[in-house]
């Protein structure tokens, strides 16, 4: 029998999409926008959810599962076609201005300047994307159509809730329809939106986007990327009180892609630089499909065991991942005798090539800069965080008769990740840091950085008996000490109870 396949759904009704009625206004004055600067209403609307990551961070680039959950804030795109060979581009928010760009006549794809700061961009990524499908799919088909865009968006941007991958997403899933692809799998969207802000310079893993396309309402998810990407929805155990996750934003820009030298980027080149000296010591070839074209730790976890055990690779099983996690981590510890970082000299001689080798093999394929490569507290951090994921969803699949128990285990699993963020992936900030422990002070069981972090927003685990306590110490202990003169309206943008949401979708109901 085949296997049904999950396809990204299409609704006429709001209602399908959010709990309550709150957004027929946006989308009526969205439409009403879009009349008046195209002189038509929309042909649909692509959408896609940002997302909040439970567990699991900094891990998903090196193919290890993660415990992620979409959110009900999102980016909505309203399109029509058009006859010219043009792209159009408005935006909800007056601070970005308008954009246009031209489609090649000849068929080629768009091209994307990563040095220039547009938000533009994202659209274009997306399109790209979509159209390097089409072009596989559709051999012979004819060359992308010229759209009329309106992007609005309430996902806030640069705070760790994957703004710009809900973008890039529900642009691809635009650029489908408008070209007439109107059934796509959530496999095949997801799998051409990760690849897709490679264009923008940053070498992502595949977290923000499978859970943007993936999303279930009232449910989290279990996302392995090997042996294949799965995404598997899961509800969280009926507790005595309600847990809940609360989020709250430290209005500490982060912006991952203008960072990346000395932040997100800097850490891919830094764990797979340390996955190639790994196995150089163990003797084992692993496979080059990182970001970047090296290995990966979990290439090399496989690797070895593959080499020393006869064992087969990882199927994702708990306690099989347990026991090879734990030796991971062993042999990190081993490998690695300089804690506080390695030169270009040293990595090189480790790996045993030369500067220049090294240069070319993992320094040329993006721009970073560093003083030290800091390879034991990276691949440390990588495996002891997977780690903690399986330990996370067994907890969630077999819980503890006692609810408090749950929430205290869960909550320590949670704080270990925040401080291993903060100490062994320096992924953190102060703000964030302070944050957590106002929030653990209050009631929190559990505090982390969520998303790429370095600055952005932070998550945590509460009892609904608990929730507004916490949400007090943090506006009184926090945002008004570091923001006097923050507005009522700032402050519920900046504490939101995280409720999982839906997927990726399109919405054909019109003005509603």
């Amino acid at each position: 029998m085949t296997p049904e396949i999950d396809l990204v759904p299409e609704v006429s009704s709001l209602s399908e999409i959010y709990r309550t009625s709150d957004h027929a206004p946006r989308y009526r004055k969205l439409f009403e926008r879009f009349k008046e600067s195209y002189g038509e209403y929309p042909d649909f609307v692509s959408r896609s959810p940002g997302r909040v990551n439970l567990i699991g961070e900094h891990i998903d680039y090196c193919y290890f599962a993660v415990l992620p959950m979409a959110i009900e804030a999102d980016i909505v795109i309203l399109v029509s076609k058009n006859d010219s060979r043009k792209i159009n581009l408005l935006n909800g928010d007056s601070k970005f201005e308008q954009e246009s760009f031209a489609l090649p006549d000849d068929g080629a794809f768009v091209s994307i300047d990563p040095t220039v700061t547009t938000w533009a961009n994202y659209f274009k990524c997306g399109h790209l994307v979509a159209h390097q499908y089409l072009s596989e799919s559709r051999p012979s088909s004819k060359l992308p159509v010229g759209m009329d865009v309106l992007v609005d968006g309430t996902v806030p941007a640069a705070a760790g809730l994957s703004s710009s991958a809900a973008f890039i997403c529900a642009a691809a899933l635009a650029t489908l329809r408008a070209n007439g692809i109107t059934s796509v799998s959530k496999e095949q969207l997801t799998t051409l939106a990760i690849v897709s802000e490679r264009h923008l310079g940053v070498f992502s893993g595949g977290m923000d986007q499978s859970a943007s396309v993936f999303g279930k309402r009232d449910h989290a998810l279990y996302v392995q990327f090997q042996p294949q990407l799965e995404c598997t929805p899961f509800k969280f155990p009926d507790t005595e009180p309600q847990l809940v996750f609360l989020i709250a934003n430290s209005l500490v820009t982060a912006n991952k892609h203008e960072t990346a030298p000395i932040n997100y980027n800097l850490r891919v080149v830094e764990v797979s630089l340390a996955a190639e000296i790994l196995a150089h010591k163990y003797s084992v070839s692993i496979p080059q499909d990182s970001g970047i074209g090296t290995g990966t730790l979990r290439g090399f976890m496989e690797a070895y065991y593959k080499e020393y055990e006869g064992a087969l690779p990882w199927d994702g099983e708990v306690l099989e991942g347990t026991i090879r996690l734990e030796r991971m981590a062993k042999l990190v510890r081993t490998v690695f005798v300089q804690t506080d970082g390695y030169t270009t000299a040293e990595a090189a001689e480790e790996l045993g090539i030369t500067v220049d080798q090294l240069h070319d093999r993992f320094l040329s394929k993006t721009p970073v800069r560093f003083e030290k490569l800091q390879l034991y507290s990276r691949a440390l951090h990588v495996y002891e965080e997977a780690l903690r994921v399986l330990q996370y969803l067994t907890l969630l699949r077999h819980p503890p008769v006692d609810s408090v128990s749950l929430f205290h285990d869960l909550g320590q699993l949670m704080n270990k990740s925040h401080d291993s963020l903060r100490g062994l992936y320096n992924s953190s900030c102060k703000e964030l840091d302070e944050i957590c422990e106002i929030a653990r002070s209050s009631g929190s069981y559990g505090s982390r950085v969520t998303g790429a972090g370095f600055g952005g927003c932070s998550v945590h685990l509460v009892t609904s008996q608990k929730v507004q306590d916490v949400k007090n110490a943090l506006i009184e202990r926090y945002y008004r000490v570091r923001f006097p003169g923050i507005s009522d309206a700032a402050l519920e943008d900046a504490l939101v109870i995280s409720k999982p949401g839906i997927g990726s979708l399109v919405y054909t109901g019109g003005m509603p």
